[in-house]
């Protein structure tokens, strides 16, 4: 065994002892975070919504693409595992047309990938690590129905991040979110993963 796999296995292992206490499948995507974090408080703030876990492994065999708010989310999503189902990892923050538009509308850019992209959220997978306002806009579109088939909301910051993450829980729409205001993309990108994991181990067959 390489030497970082093995450090890989043991960190797993420390982690998997603290949390003999929450059920599977919910259990492989916070050991994820906590991984990526070192922080065991997130699994007091992780939530799982409309049977989550299971949802989104769904979402990933029928090849749903993840729509994501940031590069370094979309950076971090394992692109080839999720290729597999025939999705694509896509984020559109940085293209010329989202950049003009926000500048012209005077909104952030994530709000304006969003507006731009409507048409690809519908049915797809929506994961939100930095950006709030990706999710304020999500919500104009929900209410106008579109919806999209799994959100993670894991954005980070002191204004509208968590109110944005409590109102993904006013909808019927399967979601894994961090509540209050801790997040980061590293989060968003760690919870995907684990989904995706799940889709293609399911070694136990408990989804």
């Amino acid at each position: 065994m390489k030497e970082g796999e093995r450090i890989e296995r043991e960190s797993f292992s420390q982690i998997e002892r603290r949390l003999s206490h929450i059920p599977m499948p919910e259990r492989d995507v916070v050991k994820r975070v906590i991984h990526a974090t070192a922080d065991f408080s997130f699994a007091r703030s992780i939530f799982f919504h409309c049977d989550a876990v299971r949802e989104g492994v769904r979402a990933v065999r029928n090849g749903c693409d993840v729509i994501t708010d940031v590069k370094m989310v979309a950076c971090g999503i394992n692109e080839a595992r999720l290729a597999r189902y025939g999705g694509k990892v896509k984020c559109y923050i940085s293209s010329p047309e989202v950049i003009t538009y926000a500048e012209e509308h005077g909104i952030t850019r994530a709000r304006a990938s969003v507006q731009l992209h409507s048409d690809e959220i519908e049915g797809n997978i929506f994961v939100v690590g930095n950006a709030p306002t990706a999710l304020f806009e999500l919500f104009e579109l929900i209410e106008a129905g579109v919806k999209p088939r799994f959100i993670v909301a894991a954005c980070v910051g002191f204004v509208g991040a968590a109110e944005a993450k409590e109102r993904v829980l006013c909808y019927d729409i399967p979601a894994i979110v961090i509540r209050g205001k801790r997040g980061g993309s590293n989060i968003a990108a760690a919870i995907t993963n684990a989904v995706i994991l799940l889709a293609e181990e399911d070694i136990a067959g408990y989804l």
